[in-house]
């Protein structure tokens, strides 16, 4: 049976090509977990500092120098933290939400 987004242990596990497909549901997903107290904070937190990462100016390989691995380094770290968020948060919490959104 292929995997689903509606399927927590696929979600935790994305690949590149399925998270851009649902990505609008991916966002509605990752609103709600955030107002969702059953997720943990430190998997937030993770998830928040790769996004101030992913917006800041400073860089670990800058983008002027290195033009596609600049911005590759940035979109890692920022999939990185949402996967981290994703994982740490209960499958039943996730599958809840997952079933809210359609």
């Amino acid at each position: 049976m292929p995997s689903r987004l509606s399927n927590s242990q696929a979600l935790r596990q994305p690949s590149f090509w399925k998270l851009l497909w649902h990505l609008p549901k991916l966002i509605r997903l990752i609103g709600r977990l955030f107002k969702d107290s059953r997720v943990p904070f430190f998997g937030k937190l993770v998830f928040i500092l790769s996004i101030v990462y992913f917006i800041s100016p400073i860089d670990l390989i800058p983008d002027l120098l290195f033009p596609l691995i600049g911005y590759v380094d940035d979109l890692t770290i920022l999939l990185f933290g949402m996967r981290y968020m994703l994982r740490q948060t209960p499958p039943t919490v996730l599958e809840e939400h997952l079933a809210q959104i359609g």
